[in-house]
């Protein structure tokens, strides 16, 4: 095994095992040395990659929104497709999801995906609203957007029952009554 499959192996080993133990205790309970012990490693090892377990923590974020970046640069973009997409993603790797947004993880983590979407659609809401200002359509994002986190927080901490064609229509309806009111109201 070469170098670099060695501290991939590392981190991955790091990661799964703050999974685990972030599954047990909120974040701030979490420390280098539970999760040094349980990963088998040594303290200068975790530290040779991370700060500490909000470092951890925002760093497997990261690389879970960057993959999903890379991944929205190839699929449709409109939001209905987009949001199926985010939770297929979501489904795919749905314990570590769970996990993050769970009450021991980050209650942000849903904000931060729909935060790196907002470019996919900009152009969409330039064409549907023509008359907004850029700040009016940012608003009109934000404002969706919010309002779909808190469908996919309830979602996801529901265990993903629900399917996924019927949470993005509900989520759909909500904003074409949304943007329709806003058509209406500014035209």
């Amino acid at each position: 095994m070469g170098l670099d499959a060695r501290i991939r192996y590392t981190k991955m080993v790091i990661k799964d095992t703050f999974i685990t133990l972030l599954k047990e205790k909120p974040v701030n309970k979490v420390t280098v040395k539970e999760i040094c012990d349980l990963a088998e490693i040594n303290r200068a090892t975790f530290y040779k990659y991370y700060i500490d377990p909000f470092d951890l923590l925002d760093k497997i974020e990261l690389e879970m929104l960057s993959q999903l970046q890379n991944n929205l640069k190839t699929s449709p973009h409109s939001f209905r497709d987009i949001f199926i997409f985010i939770m297929v993603n979501i489904r795919a790797d749905s314990e570590r999801y769970q996990t993050l947004v769970s009450e021991n993880g980050d209650s942000k983590f849903p904000r931060r995906i729909f935060s790196i979407c907002y470019e996919h659609i900009t152009d969409d809401l330039r064409k549907q609203f023509p008359n907004l200002s850029p700040i009016q359509q940012e608003w009109l994002y934000s404002f969706s957007a919010q309002g779909c986190c808190g469908i996919l927080e309830r979602w996801i901490g529901g265990g993903m029952s629900e399917s996924i064609e019927e949470v993005a229509d509900f989520a759909q309806k909500l904003i074409e009554a949304t943007t329709k009111a806003m058509a209406n109201n500014y035209q």
